[in-house]
């Protein structure tokens, strides 16, 4: 598992002729492609036809169950939407005030963009959720 390290002086490093071997990354995409396809496997196993649970044809309750579980999981998210966004404005201000106007701004302006994303986004879900029940 452990490789043995080479030791030489630095002369011995600067005459070295062949190039430095660095290890190959691994490739992780197989494993990836697998965990998503047991991921798949176990989620549909689990709440039965996941298309026509999204459809809100025979397993309307599924998607209502799903909806329901991930509400805390929504309501956290946007109750801490106001804090970060709110030091990320402090921290655009402060850039003003060193003279870094151009990236205070910039952080100001993305800083209330993402919070208005992030209040908005749940209603968003909730009326593409109704569209796709009404197809």
């Amino acid at each position: 598992m452990f490789k043995r390290k080479e030791t030489m002086s630095v002369k011995e490093f600067m005459a070295r002729k062949e190039p430095l071997r660095i290890p190959q990354e691994r490739n992780y995409k197989p494993i990836v492609k697998a965990c998503v396809t047991a991921g798949v496997i176990v989620l549909s196993l689990t709440f039965g036809d996941v298309s026509l649970a999204a459809a809100g044809a025979v397993n309307g309750a599924v998607t209502a169950k799903v909806v329901g579980a991930f509400a805390p999981l929504v309501e956290l998210v946007k109750a801490l939407s106001y804090p970060i966004s709110l030091v990320m404005m402090l921290g655009g201000g402060l850039f003003v005030m060193v003279g870094n106007a151009d990236r205070g701004f910039g952080m100001i302006q993305k800083a209330g963009l993402g919070y208005v994303l992030v209040q908005m986004l749940p209603l968003l879900m909730d009326l593409l959720v109704e569209i796709a029940k009404s197809l």
